[in-house]
């Protein structure tokens, strides 16, 4: 029982390789599937979930939340693919999210800038010139994200466990070397990995469903915990308000305990 993470480059096989690598092992495969499941769970968009794991964060980003949230919806997805086990997750970010989770394999997967030109010339039927701006933009785009969202240079080999170049590597080649690694106990889930992975997936899906609901999305509350309890913590205005976060909490399937330590703070009026 393992979870493979791989970050693939757009051209280099990756996806490719992934999805052989999960029917191969009987795992669930999730690239793309994971926006999806997102924008149904939380009510948003495809086009603005897809946004914040694919492009460069523009510099409106940088001083509104409104990404954050996105993001805390994509990770909470891909936490709660990673807590079943037995998954192989493409992009996302999920080899740096899940970056010290023991047992994940985390694989990084590319190939020279011109191969994968090249490849989606010949897939996808783009002019040579426009699948060379793509490439290079598409790194661009990804390599900026992946260092807003979680501090780290995609293109470190030292943040991969296996990094594949496709260059002269078919796709059986590359399935192959992963399923080897795969072999090694390193990789193997054991009953304190996948109890680590299960809180953090549990407390990300706390706070995405803090974030997901209207009276609760613009309150600075905190989500903490252990050993499947949670512990809010803020300051709210009404009562009201600190009975509605805990509600929202409370339907979390996994909260087992909910300690509410928000405190209310009625706001004082200034005489004019």
């Amino acid at each position: 029982m393992s979870i493979v993470a791989i970050s693939p480059t757009i051209g280099s096989l990756g996806d490719e390789i992934g999805r052989e690598v999960a029917r191969a092992r009987g795992y669930e495969f999730a690239d793309r599937e994971i926006i999806e499941k997102a924008a149904a769970r939380f009510g948003e968009g495809v086009m603005q979930l897809a946004h914040v794991t694919e492009e460069k964060p523009t510099l409106w980003e940088r001083f509104v939340d409104t990404s954050r949230r996105y993001m805390t919806y994509v990770e909470a997805i891909v936490l709660e693919l990673a807590s079943r086990d037995d998954v192989v997750l493409a992009g996302r970010g999920a080899a740096f999210l899940l970056g010290t989770t023991r047992h994940v394999l985390r694989v990084r997967i590319t190939a020279p800038e011109q191969m994968r030109a090249n490849r989606l010339h010949q897939l996808q039927g783009l002019t040579p010139e426009a699948a060379e701006t793509l490439v290079r933009q598409s790194d661009n785009e990804l390599g900026a994200r992946v260092r807003y969202l979680y501090h780290v240079d995609w293109n470190d080999p030292l943040l991969y466990d296996l990094v594949l170049n496709t260059d002269r590597m078919t796709i059986p080649e590359g399935v192959g070397l992963i399923e080897r690694a795969l072999r090694s106990p390193r990789y193997q889930s054991t009953d304190q990995s996948m109890h680590e992975i299960r809180e953090l997936s549990l407390l990300t899906q706390c706070r995405a469903a803090l974030l997901a609901h209207p009276d609760t999305r613009p309150l600075d509350l905190r989500v903490a915990g252990g050993h499947f309890q949670i512990t809010l913590s803020g300051v709210v205005e009404h009562e009201e308000l600190r009975q509605r976060a805990e509600e929202i909490i409370a339907k979390v399937p996994g909260a087992t305990t909910v300690r509410n330590d928000i405190v209310v703070r009625p706001r004082i009026a200034v005489p004019a």
